[in-house]
Protein backbone atom coordinates (compact mmCIF):
# COMPACT_ATOMS: atom_id res chain seq x y z
CA UNK A 1 0.00 0.00 0.00
CA UNK A 2 1.68 3.77 -1.24
CA UNK A 3 -0.94 5.69 -3.09
CA UNK A 4 -4.54 5.44 -3.54
CA UNK A 5 -7.57 7.49 -4.56
CA UNK A 6 -10.34 8.48 -2.46
CA UNK A 7 -13.74 9.60 -4.09
CA UNK A 8 -14.72 13.18 -2.12
CA UNK A 9 -18.43 13.96 -3.40
CA UNK A 10 -17.85 17.91 -2.89
CA UNK A 11 -20.79 20.00 -2.39
CA UNK A 12 -21.57 21.85 -5.73
CA UNK A 13 -22.37 25.02 -3.83
CA UNK A 14 -18.95 25.70 -2.26
CA UNK A 15 -16.11 23.16 -3.50
CA UNK A 16 -13.36 24.03 -1.08
CA UNK A 17 -10.47 23.13 -3.58
CA UNK A 18 -11.80 24.98 -6.22
CA UNK A 19 -12.67 28.33 -3.81
CA UNK A 20 -8.59 27.61 -2.93
CA UNK A 21 -7.30 27.36 -6.18
CA UNK A 22 -9.89 30.62 -7.26
CA UNK A 23 -6.96 32.53 -4.96
CA UNK A 24 -4.32 31.93 -8.63
CA UNK A 25 -4.07 34.93 -8.98
CA UNK A 26 -2.39 36.13 -5.55
CA UNK A 27 0.32 33.69 -7.01
CA UNK A 28 0.91 35.38 -9.98
CA UNK A 29 3.87 36.43 -10.03
CA UNK A 30 5.60 34.52 -7.50
CA UNK A 31 6.07 35.38 -3.89
CA UNK A 32 8.64 38.28 -3.78
CA UNK A 33 11.68 38.86 -1.27
CA UNK A 34 9.58 41.62 0.67
CA UNK A 35 8.32 38.79 2.65
CA UNK A 36 11.24 38.98 4.65
CA UNK A 37 10.20 42.31 5.94
CA UNK A 38 6.84 40.28 7.79
CA UNK A 39 6.32 38.70 10.87
CA UNK A 40 8.80 35.41 11.51
CA UNK A 41 5.70 33.56 12.44
CA UNK A 42 4.61 34.42 8.05
CA UNK A 43 8.00 33.62 6.91
CA UNK A 44 8.52 29.96 8.96
CA UNK A 45 5.14 29.38 7.03
CA UNK A 46 6.49 30.41 3.19
CA UNK A 47 8.80 28.29 1.61
CA UNK A 48 10.26 30.11 -1.01
CA UNK A 49 11.59 29.07 -4.62
CA UNK A 50 15.25 26.76 -4.92
CA UNK A 51 15.16 25.50 -1.24
CA UNK A 52 13.00 22.32 -2.43
CA UNK A 53 12.94 23.26 -6.75
CA UNK A 54 13.62 26.04 -8.55
CA UNK A 55 9.98 25.67 -9.35
CA UNK A 56 8.61 25.10 -5.86
CA UNK A 57 6.94 27.08 -3.60
CA UNK A 58 4.36 26.57 -0.95
CA UNK A 59 2.67 28.29 2.04
CA UNK A 60 2.04 26.25 5.39
CA UNK A 61 -1.44 26.67 6.99
CA UNK A 62 -1.33 24.37 10.23
CA UNK A 63 -3.75 23.21 12.04
CA UNK A 64 -5.53 22.82 14.94
CA UNK A 65 -6.56 26.24 14.74
CA UNK A 66 -6.18 26.68 10.87
CA UNK A 67 -8.61 29.39 10.72
CA UNK A 68 -6.12 31.30 12.80
CA UNK A 69 -2.75 29.95 11.01
CA UNK A 70 -4.28 31.13 7.89
CA UNK A 71 -4.55 34.75 9.29
CA UNK A 72 -1.66 34.93 9.75
CA UNK A 73 -0.15 33.98 6.46
CA UNK A 74 -2.62 35.54 4.28
CA UNK A 75 -0.26 38.41 3.45
CA UNK A 76 1.65 36.04 1.55
CA UNK A 77 -1.33 35.44 -0.90
CA UNK A 78 -2.51 39.59 -0.65
CA UNK A 79 -5.45 38.57 1.09
CA UNK A 80 -7.32 40.67 3.20
CA UNK A 81 -10.41 39.03 3.66
CA UNK A 82 -11.74 36.47 6.27
CA UNK A 83 -13.03 34.14 3.41
CA UNK A 84 -9.39 32.78 2.48
CA UNK A 85 -9.94 32.12 6.37
CA UNK A 86 -12.66 30.18 6.60
CA UNK A 87 -12.16 28.34 3.46
CA UNK A 88 -8.80 26.84 5.15
CA UNK A 89 -10.73 26.21 7.83
CA UNK A 90 -13.30 23.79 6.36
CA UNK A 91 -10.69 22.39 4.76
CA UNK A 92 -8.68 21.82 7.12
CA UNK A 93 -11.30 20.46 9.24
CA UNK A 94 -12.40 18.00 6.77
CA UNK A 95 -9.40 16.68 5.82
CA UNK A 96 -8.60 16.05 9.44
CA UNK A 97 -11.38 13.54 10.18
CA UNK A 98 -10.99 12.12 6.91
CA UNK A 99 -7.50 11.25 8.04
CA UNK A 100 -8.82 10.01 11.29
CA UNK A 101 -10.76 7.76 9.15
CA UNK A 102 -8.34 6.47 7.11
CA UNK A 103 -6.20 5.80 9.75
CA UNK A 104 -8.69 3.12 11.82
CA UNK A 105 -9.37 1.57 8.00
CA UNK A 106 -5.34 0.87 7.68
CA UNK A 107 -5.31 -0.83 11.42
CA UNK A 108 -8.14 -2.88 10.39
CA UNK A 109 -6.04 -4.23 7.57
CA UNK A 110 -3.10 -4.67 8.98
CA UNK A 111 -4.24 -6.74 11.99
CA UNK A 112 -7.75 -7.71 13.67
CA UNK A 113 -8.68 -5.47 16.42
CA UNK A 114 -5.18 -3.48 15.65
CA UNK A 115 -8.05 0.04 15.30
CA UNK A 116 -8.62 -0.82 19.33
CA UNK A 117 -5.26 -1.82 20.37
CA UNK A 118 -3.43 0.75 18.44
CA UNK A 119 -5.68 3.41 17.36
CA UNK A 120 -4.74 5.42 21.00
CA UNK A 121 -1.06 5.80 19.40
CA UNK A 122 -2.54 8.10 16.57
CA UNK A 123 -4.69 9.89 19.02
CA UNK A 124 -2.46 13.45 19.33
CA UNK A 125 -1.26 13.55 15.58
CA UNK A 126 -2.21 16.56 14.02
CA UNK A 127 -2.19 18.12 10.47
CA UNK A 128 -1.17 20.72 8.03
CA UNK A 129 -1.84 22.42 4.66
CA UNK A 130 0.83 23.53 2.34
CA UNK A 131 -0.53 25.58 -0.70
CA UNK A 132 1.83 24.72 -3.34
CA UNK A 133 1.94 26.78 -6.27
CA UNK A 134 4.88 25.69 -9.31
CA UNK A 135 5.94 28.16 -11.24
CA UNK A 136 6.50 27.47 -15.58
CA UNK A 137 9.37 26.65 -16.89
CA UNK A 138 10.53 29.17 -19.55
CA UNK A 139 12.71 26.94 -22.00
CA UNK A 140 11.06 26.31 -25.51
CA UNK A 141 13.73 23.24 -25.76
CA UNK A 142 12.42 21.26 -22.72
CA UNK A 143 8.89 19.25 -23.31
CA UNK A 144 9.20 18.40 -19.17
CA UNK A 145 10.67 19.37 -16.81
CA UNK A 146 11.24 18.61 -12.89
CA UNK A 147 9.00 20.50 -10.84
CA UNK A 148 9.51 18.61 -7.50
CA UNK A 149 12.46 15.60 -7.61
CA UNK A 150 11.84 11.82 -6.14
CA UNK A 151 10.68 12.01 -2.03
CA UNK A 152 8.48 10.63 0.09
CA UNK A 153 6.81 12.60 2.43
CA UNK A 154 7.22 12.51 6.16
CA UNK A 155 4.14 12.42 7.44
CA UNK A 156 1.91 9.45 8.47
CA UNK A 157 -0.39 9.94 5.47
CA UNK A 158 -0.57 12.89 2.88
CA UNK A 159 -3.92 13.52 1.50
CA UNK A 160 -4.00 15.90 -2.35
CA UNK A 161 -5.85 17.73 -4.22
CA UNK A 162 -4.32 18.55 -7.66
CA UNK A 163 -5.56 20.85 -10.30
CA UNK A 164 -6.34 19.89 -13.90
CA UNK A 165 -2.66 20.43 -15.10
CA UNK A 166 -1.42 17.08 -13.68
CA UNK A 167 1.89 16.00 -13.20
CA UNK A 168 2.24 13.87 -10.05
CA UNK A 169 3.75 10.52 -10.61
CA UNK A 170 4.55 7.68 -8.68
CA UNK A 171 7.28 5.26 -8.82
CA UNK A 172 6.39 1.31 -8.84
CA UNK A 173 8.71 -0.85 -7.20
CA UNK A 174 9.57 -1.82 -10.72
CA UNK A 175 11.52 1.34 -10.81
CA UNK A 176 8.79 2.76 -13.48
CA UNK A 177 7.19 6.48 -13.06
CA UNK A 178 3.41 6.16 -13.66
CA UNK A 179 0.82 9.37 -13.80
CA UNK A 180 -1.45 9.74 -10.77
CA UNK A 181 -3.68 11.92 -13.63
CA UNK A 182 -6.43 14.63 -11.93
CA UNK A 183 -9.87 13.41 -11.85
CA UNK A 184 -13.01 14.96 -10.87
CA UNK A 185 -13.94 14.84 -6.96
CA UNK A 186 -11.05 12.90 -5.91
CA UNK A 187 -8.18 12.93 -3.67
CA UNK A 188 -4.84 11.14 -3.67
CA UNK A 189 -3.78 9.52 -0.73
CA UNK A 190 -0.34 8.76 0.38
CA UNK A 191 1.73 6.77 2.92
CA UNK A 192 4.20 8.59 4.60
CA UNK A 193 7.78 7.78 6.27
CA UNK A 194 5.96 8.04 9.46
CA UNK A 195 3.31 5.30 8.91
CA UNK A 196 6.22 2.87 6.68
CA UNK A 197 8.11 3.24 10.65
CA UNK A 198 5.34 2.44 12.62
CA UNK A 199 4.08 -0.79 10.28
CA UNK A 200 7.99 -1.69 10.06
CA UNK A 201 7.52 -1.71 6.51
CA UNK A 202 4.11 -3.20 5.96
CA UNK A 203 3.15 0.12 4.98
CA UNK A 204 4.94 1.83 2.11
CA UNK A 205 5.57 5.53 1.96
CA UNK A 206 5.93 5.50 -1.95
CA UNK A 207 8.52 7.67 -3.98
CA UNK A 208 7.19 10.13 -5.85
CA UNK A 209 7.36 13.31 -7.81
CA UNK A 210 6.35 16.26 -10.08
CA UNK A 211 6.78 16.88 -13.60
CA UNK A 212 6.11 19.90 -15.31
CA UNK A 213 4.67 19.14 -19.06
CA UNK A 214 3.00 22.52 -19.35
CA UNK A 215 4.57 26.18 -19.36
CA UNK A 216 1.76 27.60 -16.92
CA UNK A 217 1.74 27.99 -13.15
CA UNK A 218 0.38 24.16 -11.25
CA UNK A 219 -1.40 24.27 -8.29
CA UNK A 220 -2.15 21.46 -5.62
CA UNK A 221 -3.07 21.69 -1.88
CA UNK A 222 -2.02 18.93 0.27
CA UNK A 223 -3.14 17.50 3.69
CA UNK A 224 -0.16 15.89 6.14
CA UNK A 225 -1.24 14.25 9.10
CA UNK A 226 1.57 13.53 11.41
CA UNK A 227 2.29 12.15 14.90
CA UNK A 228 3.12 14.72 17.66
CA UNK A 229 6.56 15.95 17.66
CA UNK A 230 7.78 14.69 21.12
CA UNK A 231 6.53 10.93 19.39
CA UNK A 232 8.49 7.83 20.07
CA UNK A 233 8.02 6.04 16.65
CA UNK A 234 8.24 2.54 17.74
CA UNK A 235 6.47 -0.97 15.89
CA UNK A 236 4.57 -2.54 18.66
CA UNK A 237 5.33 -6.28 19.02
CA UNK A 238 2.45 -7.28 17.25
CA UNK A 239 2.93 -5.31 14.52
CA UNK A 240 6.21 -6.39 13.89
CA UNK A 241 4.98 -9.85 14.00
CA UNK A 242 6.62 -13.40 15.31
CA UNK A 243 9.49 -14.47 13.81
CA UNK A 244 9.95 -11.32 12.26
CA UNK A 245 12.93 -8.42 12.24
CA UNK A 246 12.41 -4.73 13.12
CA UNK A 247 13.94 -3.24 10.03
CA UNK A 248 13.67 0.64 12.14
CA UNK A 249 15.29 1.39 15.31
CA UNK A 250 12.91 4.03 17.27
CA UNK A 251 13.13 7.78 17.18
CA UNK A 252 11.23 10.74 17.85
CA UNK A 253 9.34 12.48 15.33
CA UNK A 254 10.85 15.55 15.23
CA UNK A 255 14.46 14.71 14.83
CA UNK A 256 13.25 12.79 11.63
CA UNK A 257 11.42 16.27 10.64
CA UNK A 258 14.90 18.01 11.50
CA UNK A 259 16.82 15.77 9.64
CA UNK A 260 14.43 15.81 6.40
CA UNK A 261 14.01 19.98 7.09
CA UNK A 262 16.12 22.29 4.50
CA UNK A 263 15.91 25.71 4.22
CA UNK A 264 19.44 26.31 2.29
CA UNK A 265 19.15 27.33 -1.46
CA UNK A 266 20.28 24.74 -4.03
CA UNK A 267 20.42 21.85 -1.47
CA UNK A 268 17.89 19.66 -3.38
CA UNK A 269 19.79 16.47 -2.24
CA UNK A 270 17.50 16.60 0.72
CA UNK A 271 14.70 16.15 -0.79
CA UNK A 272 15.35 12.80 -1.82
CA UNK A 273 16.37 11.05 1.73
CA UNK A 274 14.36 8.89 3.98
CA UNK A 275 12.86 7.56 6.83
CA UNK A 276 15.35 4.04 5.87
CA UNK A 277 18.42 6.70 5.65
CA UNK A 278 17.86 8.35 9.32
CA UNK A 279 16.74 4.99 11.36
CA UNK A 280 17.18 2.11 9.19
CA UNK A 281 18.75 -0.75 10.59
CA UNK A 282 21.21 -3.23 8.04
CA UNK A 283 20.53 -3.21 4.34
Amino acid sequence: MGFLSHHQPWNPQRSIPETTFGFKPSFQPPFRPETQTRPSSTLKSYTPHFIASPFFESLRVSGPDFFASAQSSAEVLNQHSSEFSEIMREYGNQMTKLSERIIQIVLMCLGENFERKFGSQFSNCHGYLRIINYSPFESMKQKEVEGLGMHTDMSCMTIVYQDAIGGLQVRSKEGTWMDINPCDDSLVVNIGDLMQAWSNGKLRSSEHRVVLKQPVNRFSLAFFWCFEDEKLVYTPDEVVGEGDLRIYKPFVCADYVKFRENSEKGKFEKVGFTVKDFAGIGD
